[in-house]
């Protein structure tokens, strides 16, 4: 056959879930002798070939890790996959980015690939993917196959390594109470995407419970440069102006910066900003910009740790979340 055989070819064959083919072929001896020889006699009418290398050959000396990701252009995803290739010789693991276009459409079948070939475990970091998009996709993977997510969804299905979103808004209206600003506002991420949700929940909560502070600006966002433009529009319409914006990313803040420089505001004398993520281009804006710091390779660390950690378990994947703490960089603009 010139196409490759995978164990969804094998499910599809056979009527098993694709769970039952991996296990099967991979020796367990917790099924019926009918349904194993259902399994090998598919196997072999497909002509199926696994790649996989059984542990007791020789020693482990490496993993092979997929970063499966909807990856867009710009700094965000640079600096994330950056932080990868970083912490990658930490763990002993190759890591390979995979990019999907149409991450719903695609993403069950490439992860059908990657679990019948040389991969030891995949990182999925899609933020557009839904609590039923994981439903779909944990349906399918084998019990031996290990996945973790970056995205933060609630109640994840899959262990979920992001970083501490709520901490990081507490912390952006800590620092503006610190700096005597009483109106402050934020410019918010998409509604749709938890992470969003978190920035702007640890930052209300602190405002509202500091009854000194008052938020006179919210700005409904998409995390990218346009919104930031548009934020500053809605700013120069507001009745009662902030002195201090939490902007919940770099992206938007630095359109809001531009935007705001191009119509004579003064940053931070007229309006202080803080963005968040900490990219490079923080250090590129004029003047310089304060924002939260994400530190991608303490991410990528924790993340192939727990990979591997549970490559070699016997327990069952469950959906654990775990957060990694973030720091605020202060700089010129707030």
């Amino acid at each position: 056959m010139n196409t490759k055989v995978t164990l969804h070819d094998l499910a599809k064959e056979t009527g098993y879930s694709v769970s039952t083919i991996s296990r099967v072929l991979s020796g367990s001896d917790k099924y019926a002798e009918d349904t194993r020889n259902t399994v090998l006699e598919a196997a072999k009418k497909l002509q199926y070939k696994t790649r996989r290398i059984s542990p007791n050959e020789f020693p482990k000396s490496h993993y092979n890790i997929a970063l499966i990701t909807d990856f867009h252009e710009g700094e965000f995803y640079a600096s994330f996959f950056y932080g990868y290739v970083q912490a990658a010789p930490l763990s002993n693991v190759r890591i390979s980015l995979i990019s999907l276009n149409d991450p719903r459409e695609m993403i069950k079948e490439y992860i059908g690939l990657f679990s019948d070939q040389y991969y030891d475990g995949a990182i999925l970091f899609i933020p557009a993917l839904t609590r039923k998009d994981y439903e779909a996709i944990t349906k399918d993977i084998p019990d031996d196959f290990p996945m973790i997510s970056n995205a933060l969804i609630e109640n994840p299905l899959l262990h979920t390594i992001t970083f501490d979103g709520y901490s990081a808004g507490h912390m952006a209206a800590e620092h503006f109470l610190q700096r005597g600003h009483k109106k402050v506002g934020i410019v918010k991420g998409p509604v749709s995407k938890a992470e969003s949700r978190f920035r702007y929940n640890g930052f209300a909560d602190y405002v509202h419970q500091h009854p000194a502070m008052q938020n006179v600006f919210e700005f409904q966002g998409d995390f990218n440069y346009e919104s930031g433009v548009q934020a500053f529009e809605a700013y120069q319409k507001c009745p009662v102006k902030p002195t201090a914006i939490f902007v919940s990313n770099d992206l938007m803040c630095h359109g809001f910066i531009e935007t705001a420089k191009d119509a004579g505001i003064k940053i931070p004398q007229d309006v202080a900003l803080l963005g968040y993520d900490d990219l490079p281009m923080c250090l590129h804006t004029r003047p310089l910009l304060c924002s939260i710091k994400t530190d991608f390779a303490t991410l990528a660390h924790a993340s192939l740790e727990t990979l591997i950690r549970l490559k070699n378990s016997t327990s069952q994947q469950i959906g654990l979340l775990s957060l990694i703490p973030v720091s605020l960089v202060e700089r010129h603009s707030c």
